[in-house]
């Protein structure tokens, strides 16, 4: 049995703990954050969104297929499912890579698409402060339309490719030269 002296001054250093905890700057653990997933494309260095994405994968077999457009490079076989996959590093206007993209990231649920690159540099988790508009890190090429933020790293700015804007762009392309059902006919 403890005596009664103990307790108070169990609690009173509990107290002191706990207000101190509120003296402190506080953690990035109880900042709002975001998880970045580090690329470069054609040597340009870039960050992507984790949440935007459903997973990474890695050295699958593209099959080349006919296409009207100069971004796909062929369907590939995912978790059992045929997957369009698209250039990166032609979407962004470098032109197509000069050897086969070895990293792929899936977005989408229902129609997935797979968005393939040659440099994973890995993962940063930063707090969402260090997102400003991408108006500093402005190219000329057609990743402008794609980026709408840029992180402050410790290695220095990274344009963040909004994956969403990419889906909807590529997901325009493709119903434009999907047959209608009248035509079909």
């Amino acid at each position: 049995m403890n005596p009664q002296g103990h307790d108070s001054t169990d609690a009173a250093q509990l107290r002191q703990a706990f207000d101190h905890t509120f003296a402190l700057p506080p953690s990035l653990a109880s900042q709002a954050v975001e998880d970045l997933l580090m690329i470069r494309v054609s040597g340009d260095p870039y960050a992507i969104r984790l949440l935007d994405i459903n997973e990474i994968v890695t050295e699958r077999k593209i099959i080349s297929v006919p296409t009207v457009t100069s971004d796909l490079l062929g369907l590939a076989g995912i978790h059992g499912g045929i997957v369009p996959v698209f250039g990166l590093s032609s979407i962004l206007g470098y032109g197509p890579d000069p050897v086969l993209p070895r990293w792929m990231i899936l977005c989408g649920k229902e129609e997935p698409i797979a968005l393939a690159f040659s440099d994973f540099e890995g993962y940063l988790r930063l707090p969402t402060s260090a997102l400003h508009a991408g108006e500093s890190v402005r190219a000329q090429r057609e990743q402008i339309q794609y980026v709408n933020q840029v992180a402050s790293t410790p290695d220095g700015a990274r344009a963040v490719i909004s994956m969403p804007l990419i889906m909807a762009s590529i997901r325009n392309r493709i119903d434009q030269h999907r047959p209608t059902k009248e035509s079909s006919k």
